[in-house]
This record gives C-alpha cells, structure tokens and sequence, in this order.
C-alpha cells in the first residue's frame, strides 16, 4: 500500500532544508515520536542535533549542521560569528569544527561543537535569513567580531561586505558612534577600520585595490578614478586605477588570475593600446609593503606632473 500523503510531507520538506526534519515538522504530518524511532531504527532517518533527524542518504555539509543546530535551538537564536561570515561568503572562515550561535544563552545551547554567545542589546535588522537560517546581519557581523579580529582582518571583512553591497559605510559609522565597549567587541578596533576608509573609500574587487585604496588615502596622495573605462574602436577595457589627466593607470598582480590563455592575450593587447596612446602603466604586487607601493606611487605622481588642475585633498 502506499504512504498516505501526510507521511510524505517530512520528506518534501525535509528537500528544501539540507534533508533535515524537525520534530514540529514530523509532529504536524502525524509522525510521532514513536514513528520517528522506528524510522531512526530501520535506518530511514538518522539523529543529527535533539529534535531534529535527517533523511538518510542525504549530505552531511557543514551547511546541514548549522541548519540542524539553529533547528534544534528556539527562535531566539541566530548563526553569529565566524559562522554568520561563513554563511555570508567570506573568505577566510573555514573551521567547520565549532557553530556560533547568539541567543538568550541557556542550558539548551549545550551542544556538541557549539560555541554560544550571548546577545546583551540587538537592533532592528540585526537578525536576518541567510538561505532560509537565521543570522545576524552583515554590520552585526562586523561589531560581533571586532573583539577577536585585528584591524587589518577586520578591515577584510568590512571590505568583503562593500564589494558585495550588503554593507554601507555611513551605516557601520552611524552603529560604531552609539556602541560601546563590551566583552567580545572592540570599539576601538572598529573606529581604527573605520579610519582607514574615509568617505568615498571603494573597496575595488578584490583585496588587494582595497588595499591599494587605503595607501592613497593614508599618504593623501591623488584619489584616481576606480575601474575607469578605456575604448580603442570596438576594444573596451577597465582599469582598476587610473589617473586620467596625466594618463597613468595602475594594475597590480594580484587582483586576480589567468585562467585561460586568451586572458593573457587581452592584458597584453590592452597594454599595448594604452602605451600606444600614450598611457603609462604602474604595476604593484600584493608581495610589495605598503611603504614600497606608496613610494612607487609618489615617484610616478610626482614624474608624471598633471595636464590639468586638480586639487589635493585636505
């Protein structure tokens, strides 16, 4: 005979949610507890957190353990942390052994692998759905981890949320100027990252023109125009920084790699146009210190004197 319908819908949901089934899940389609024991028992379903079983044969991801552990807690809580970077796609964070969660803090976040936090004030927003599991937001993120980052990781990670536009800088000011100091966070850290990216600051698209970014602004060098476009006929290129009125462009090795061949061929062919119209490339590398990519980029400013009149910063 086949399974009435009701005793599908664990299964149906349990295909949109890593293959995992609650308790209250199960319990609504009619499957007790004795039903879940027995189905534990003929192997259909494995136990993976307290209340929570998971469809035998499917993954077992550190996405399915995040999602079984936020199951298995109340609605209180929320993926924090390393873990809430993780889940936001920051680089980085790749220690699957221990789950962050923030919450009330009670005896029920006493689960193998878990490391609880403690949410003493939370604001509106600060707790979002990241693919259907709760987590706390990415300017939470940043203020929860400024206690055990440095400044320049701290400072990657606000970069990672720019490039993504899930961040604002004028949001992260505004939520640094009314925080203050607490176990596991650091003002100071925050205002120190934030020092760093005066406003305009652009991340670029990847680590390393944040970085670039940052050295101009420190040694109040020229701001260039970021991804600045260039067309020689139906060629169009971009460069990651560029100094129009004096037609230098800056690329550094770094920004990213070659995967093909033809990759090469366009860089080559690029710098050929723009040498040939009378562009002057920088090149820095990530290997390079900061003091030696300020004075590569002092000796090339000051060489190449500008056409037209600009106005240094303050």
């Amino acid at each position: 005979m086949a399974e009435p319908p009701r005793e599908r819908r664990p299964e149906e949901w349990a295909e949109r949610n890593d293959g995992l089934i609650p308790r209250e899940v199960a319990a609504q389609a009619g499957l007790g507890r004795g039903g879940l024991a027995r189905r534990r028992a003929n192997g259909r379903y494995r136990s993976i957190r307290p209340g929570v079983v998971a469809v035998a044969g499917s993954p077992r991801t550190w996405m399915q353990m995040v999602r079984a552990t936020l199951l298995a807690l109340s609605a209180e809580y929320a993926a924090s942390h390393t873990t809430s970077a993780k889940l936001w796609g920051c680089p980085g964070f790749d220690d699957e052994n221990v789950i962050h969660v923030s919450g009330p803090f009670d005896r029920r976040t006493r689960l193998s692998g878990v490391r609880p936090h403690r949410i003493a004030t939370a604001e509106a927003g600060d707790i979002v759905s990241r693919y259907g599991i709760r987590c706390t937001n990415p300017l939470r993120t940043v203020i929860d981890m400024s206690g055990s980052l440095d400044v320049p990781a701290l400072g990657r990670l606000v970069d990672h949320f720019l490039r993504g536009r899930v961040l604002r800088l004028d949001d992260l000011r505004s939520r640094v100027n009314r925080t203050r100091p607490a176990p596991g966070r650091s003002v100071r850290t925050l205002r120190l990252v934030l020092a760093a990216r005066i406003p305009g600051y652009d991340p670029g698209e990847s680590e390393l023109e944040g970085r670039i970014a940052r050295i101009l602004d420190r040694a109040r060098l020229p701001r260039p125009t970021q991804q600045h476009r260039a067309e020689f006929g139906a060629h169009r290129y971009r460069l990651d920084f560029a100094w129009p009125d004096r037609k230098l462009y800056l690329e550094g090795n770094g920004f990213g790699w070659h995967a093909l061949a033809s990759d090469l061929d366009r860089d080559a062919r690029r710098q050929n146009e723009l040498v040939l119209d009378g562009w002057t490339p920088i090149e820095v590398t990530w290997r390079m210190t900061d003091a030696e990519i300020e004075a590569v980029l002092r000796r090339f400013l000051g060489a190449f004197g500008q056409s037209r009149t600009y106005v240094m910063r303050e």
